[in-house]
């Protein structure tokens, strides 16, 4: 029914795999919480265990639960966001090469601009 189960805090308690709902699946890649809220999917975030310091115990979220039918959109949708960051990050370190060579250039037409006004006054 597209609806994961979740308990009073909003997660699934996953610590075992005989634990995930059935109709559902347990993705454990970084991101996908945003790519499901941006495509409205329904996920609970994946509480696998507890980690105990500083006297207090806190839940481990490893990855997001969504229903089953889901996972292929969800997984091809964060694959097409990492293309795009990845094609992002490309343009930004080219624009970034053009711009170091355009202070190379400038800075060697300068020079030879000033080599070329001290030449002529020494000429005289």
């Amino acid at each position: 029914d597209g609806v994961v189960p979740r308990n009073e805090y909003g997660n699934v308690e996953l610590f075992k795999p005989s634990m995930l709902p059935q109709g559902a699946a347990h993705i454990r890649v970084q991101g996908v919480q945003r790519v499901a809220r941006r495509l409205g999917i329904d996920f609970a975030p994946a509480m696998v265990g507890w980690e105990f310091h500083g006297g207090t115990c806190h839940p481990i979220l490893d990855g997001v639960v969504v229903p089953r039918g889901s996972e292929g959109l969800l997984m091809d949708a964060l694959e097409q966001q990492e293309q795009v960051l990845i094609e992002k990050e490309i343009e930004k370190r080219e624009a970034g090469v053009l711009k170091r060579w355009r202070h190379v250039t400038r800075a060697l037409l300068i020079k030879e601009r000033v080599k070329r006004i001290y030449r002529h006054s020494q000429d005289e």
